[in-house]
Order: C-alpha cells, then structure tokens, then sequence
C-alpha cells in the first residue's frame, strides 16, 4: 500500500526568490550601469584635460568632468550595491524558508538518507552560494560584460591598431583562464558535498556526545572529525588556489598589454600619428580594462558555484513530500460500537531500505477502545507498525484502515489529529514545558489542565521547582532526565482529543512509583478510547485487553494474553522471559 506524494516545482530563481524584490533588483542593474558608464567617461574626459593642456587651454571644465563623473561611479556603485545586498538577503531568507519548510514535510525516510547535517549544510552555506548567483547572474556578469565591450569600443575608437595589440594580449591570458574556470565548477560540486559530509559527520557527534564521553571516545571522534575536515580542506584547496590565481593571470594580461602597447605606440607617437592625449585616454581605457575582465572572470566561478548550489537546492525541494489530500470530506465521526476496530492491517508488508521485510503479510486489528499491547521480539516491527498507522511511513503492499477509512484516504493534518503517536525517544522540542505540552493542540489549553496533566504523570512539582516553571526553556541550559522526558510526553498526550493513542515504550525509563502514575493516567485513556502500547513489561501485557504478537517471520497473531498464553508457544516464551526481566528489574528499579 502506497499513497501519493506531494511534489514541488523546484527552485526557478526569479518567480520564488525574487518575488517583490524585480523592481528594486532592476534599479540595482540600472544604477550599476551607470555607474559602470560614469567609470567610461573618466578616461574620455582625462583624455580632453590632457588634449587641453598640451594647447594651453583652460581645463577647468574638463577637470570638473571628470571630478564628477570619478564621483558618480563611486556613488551609484554604493548605491546599487546597497539595494543588492537588500535584494540578495530577502532571496535567501525566502529560499531559507522555503527549504525548511520543506524538509520538515518530507518522509523520515528521505530526511535520513539524506542526513540532518547535509540538510544544515544546504540552508545555511548552500543558500549563501544562491546568493552569489543572484548578484553575479543579474548584475556583476552582465554590467562587467558591458563594461568590458564599452571599453573596447572606445579604444577602437580612438585607435584601432593599438586595440588589436591590447586584445592579442589578453587573448593569451584568457585561453589560461578557460579551462581554470570549467575546472572550478567540478571542485564547487566536491566542496559542496565535503561541506555536507563534514556537517553530517559533527551532528552525528553532537548528538551522541553523552555516549562519546562516557565511552571516552572524545579522541577518536575527534580523530574521525579531523578526517571529515581534511576531506573538505582537499576540496576547497584546488578551489581557493584556482580563485587566487585569476587576478594574477588578468594583471599578467594587462602588464603584457601594456608593454606592447607602449612600444606600439612610441613608435606611433614619434612618426606623429597618435597624439599624447589620445595616447594617455587610450591608457587610461586599458587599465580600465582589468577591472571588468577580472569581475567576468571570478564572476564564472561564482556563478558556477552558485548553479551547483541551485541544483542541489532544486533536488532538495523536487523531492517527494508526504501527501496532502485535497479534501472537503467530513472527518470521520468517533465509531459508536464498542466492538468496532480502530486499525486494521490487512496483508501488510514493509521492506527495510536493503529489501529485508520486517512486515510480511501481516495482518490484525486493534479494537476502537481498550489497551492493546504490541509485542514481539527486538526487531520484528513494533515502532514500525506505530509509524505506519501514523503514516510516518509507507508500507509497500497490503491495506491498512483507521477508524474505518482506509488511511491513503485520510487528509494527513486529520489523520494526525486523530491518531496521537509518542515515539520512544519522548522527543520533545527545543522550546518551553509549556509549548511542548501544546504541540499540535487546536485549541491551547488554559494553565489549570496543563497543571493537571504534569500532576497527572507526577511532574507538577518537578515543574514549580524550575527557574521559570512552565515557562522553563527545555533543551539547552535546562534539561529533563530520560523518565521526566517520557512523562512529559503522555503527559502532552493526555491533553489531546484523538481517538487512537499510540505510546512506544512509554514506561521504559520511569520507576516504579512513576511508573504507576503512567499505567493508571494510560488505564484511564484506554476506558474510552483506543491505546496501542508497544511494551516488553509483562505487567502492560496482562493489563491489555488485546494483545498483538509480531513474529520474526513479519507475519501477526492477536487475541487476548491468557488466550495467546495456551495457544501459542513463542508468545509463552516470550512472556515467560518477560517476567524473569521484570523480577529482576524489580529488584534494580532507580529513580529518574
């Protein structure tokens, strides 16, 4: 069974990055060519003083020519440069938005192939490449471009010859320059994906660092770091040498032009066919020259890294995410018979990315109210079948019905509203007790039932005795220990309205007195509404009104604990090596 995904148009620059920001990238494009104007104007202008001072001509007019015109370039440039950052920022933060919001609609799946430092990676460095793209797609390219034809007219103009010199000259340094740029766009695709790796490799770390100092592995983790940064120092090397070497290439080409050009026109100068003011403009336009022909050239790089960085962008946002249905339907009305089932699996299979099935045609059903114990040896499917009724993943083949409606047929948002899951991590977000408690509440409740619920699982007093009480940020300075972390969880699924309750292990880490706290707050639930509990605890299994046995074969039993008990023998073995761990649990039981 499989339902459709949602899909993205990808990532198109100018209709979702510069949405409201044309107008002012326009006047950021026209204030650099006229800036880039102005600079062609200072030469030609120079070129009238000197023309006026080897006449003995007044040079006033000219002089405040070029003083304004020197001055214009550098305002409008400022200018322009002013609106462009404003420009580039807003694109990324649009583009930086976007991204996250797709990510966290993609399939847990895909979020772990990709790696949740890879994906860091992208929206912080990778979106400030996308900015570089802009700004060099839209202005720098284009006014350099133009800057650079300008000039070379205007020393056409004033000589053609000479021009050819000029131009033959920084020929050869542009036919160094061809393959450095074509080689640069491969080396932004190693560094892109070293960066990611790098990003991948410390979150990992940082998020095992309790296991990595109690396991004093600080040093190898280290060591291994080291490695990951040493894989992007390869490949950001080639990359920066590559970039530093294009202004040297370029003054190379300039020193060239200008020695021939020196000698070309001496010879010119002495036979009388190129004046000293023609000479000196035509000067002044090759120093000139350098500047656009640089900005062209580390402008291909730029852009190069820029399109590798929109390109794993476009992969990012094209990728699937999970479906949304588009529906008017009336949401599903509680099932008014006892006796009704609230899930059903019929002929369900799921496969491990590698193909190993952990469900094979399995099929059961959970009843619409009561506690249903979910059990099976270590690795036959238990969070799984939770995740797939969740829809937090997808089985391969066979139905699967909630509440009567098969679940490809559910909007997701309803779905989710209707079913509560606790995964067994109790993972909470980085936020306040209170914002934590309202996660995915319509309506927040007031501070007497958030009280009530801490009280319920035992944490009102551990809650009072915070800094700032239910106002605590959780996550970073302030922290709750595992077993305060898991009440925290019912305790937030205490306050939802849903139908189904699904609770992975939500007992594993508490003692005992908080541990009747859970099962009596858990008892109370399963009186008018359907709970799945997947356990090992013996005691949850006997409490449960309907137990379902994951085999390691991927296939379902279910019934009732005494009815399972006589009929089945891995279930008596299994419940049987339950109540031997849970004696001996018993006797080792420590606060949390």
């Amino acid at each position: 069974m499989t339902s459709g995904c949602g899909a993205s148009p990808g990532l198109r620059i100018g209709q979702d990055l510069l949405r409201g920001d044309r107008l002012l990238l326009a006047l950021a494009a026209v204030l650099s060519l006229a800036s880039a104007t102005a600079g062609l104007l200072v030469p030609w202008l120079a070129m009238g003083v000197m023309h006026a001072l080897t006449r003995h001509q007044p040079v006033i007019l000219p002089a405040v020519g070029m003083s304004v015109a020197v001055l214009g370039t550098a305002g409008l440039q400022a200018l322009s440069g002013w609106l462009l950052a404003g420009v580039g920022e807003r694109a990324v933060l649009r583009l930086r938005r976007r991204a996250m919001a797709h990510l966290l609609r993609l399939p847990l799946r895909a979020v772990r192939e990709e790696g949740t430092g890879s994906l860091t990676a992208r929206v912080t460095s990778d979106a400030a490449l996308l900015r570089l793209l802009i700004e060099t797609g839209f202005i720098h390219l284009p006014v350099a471009l133009f800057a650079t034809a300008a000039t070379l007219t205007a020393m056409v103009v004033i000589d053609p010859g000479l021009t050819l010199v000029a131009v033959g000259a920084f020929g050869l340094t542009g036919a160094c320059l061809a393959p450095m740029t074509t080689r640069m766009r491969n080396l932004a695709v190693a560094q892109q994906r070293a960066l990611g790796q790098l990003a991948q490799s410390l979150t990992a770390h940082l998020v095992a660092l309790v296991t990595v100092k109690s396991c004093r592995y600080e040093s190898q983790a280290a060591h291994e770091l080291g490695h990951a940064a040493d894989v992007v120092r390869s490949a950001c090397l080639p990359a920066s040498r590559l970039q530093c070497l294009i202004g040297p290439v370029v003054s190379l080409g300039q020193q060239i032009a200008v020695l021939a050009v020196a000698l070309a026109a001496g010879q010119q100068i002495t036979r009388g066919q190129l004046s000293l003011a023609a000479f000196s403009g035509f000067f002044l336009y090759l120093l000139h020259l350098t500047s656009p022909l640089t900005v062209v050239a580390l402008g291909i790089g730029h852009l190069q890294a820029g399109r590798t960085a929109r390109g794993r962008f476009h992969r990012l946002l094209t990728r699937p995410t999970e479906a949304e249905r588009d529906t008017t339907a009336t949401p599903v009305p509680p099932l008014p018979r006892p006796d009704a089932h609230a899930v059903t699996f019929h002929r369900v299979t799921f496969l491990l990315p590698q193909g190993n099935p952990v469900l094979d045609r399995a099929s059961f059903h959970v009843p619409a109210t009561g506690l249903t114990a979910l059990v099976g040896s270590s690795g036959t499917g238990k969070s799984t079948v939770l995740t797939l009724i969740n829809r937090l993943a997808q089985a391969e083949h066979g139905e699967i019905r909630v509440l009567g409606r098969s679940i490809s047929d559910w909007p997701l948002g309803d779905l989710r509203r209707r079913v509560t899951y606790v995964d067994q991590q109790s993972t909470l977000v980085e936020g306040t007790i209170r914002e934590n408690l309202r996660l995915g509440l319509a309506e927040p409740p007031i501070d007497a039932d958030l009280m009530n619920a801490l009280e319920t699982v035992g944490l009102r007093r551990t809650v009072l005795r915070l800094p700032q009480g239910i106002d605590t940020p959780l996550g970073r300075v302030h922290d709750l220990s595992g077993g305060q972390r898991q009440r925290l969880a019912v305790a937030r699924a205490l306050l939802t309205d849903s139908d189904v309750l699904l609770l992975d292990e939500p007992n594993s880490h508490l003692d005992s007195i908080s541990d009747r706290l859970v099962t009596r707050a858990v008892d109370d639930l399963a009186a008018t509404r359907c709970v799945v509990v997947a356990s090992h605890r013996l005691p949850t299994v006997r409490r449960a009104r309907h137990v379902v046995l994951l085999t390691e074969d991927g296939t379902a039993v279910s019934g009732s604990h005494e009815h399972l008990l006589a009929h089945n023998s891995h279930y008596r073995e299994l419940t049987t090596g339950h109540a031997i761990k849970a004696a001996v649990a018993g006797h080792r039981c420590c606060p949390c």
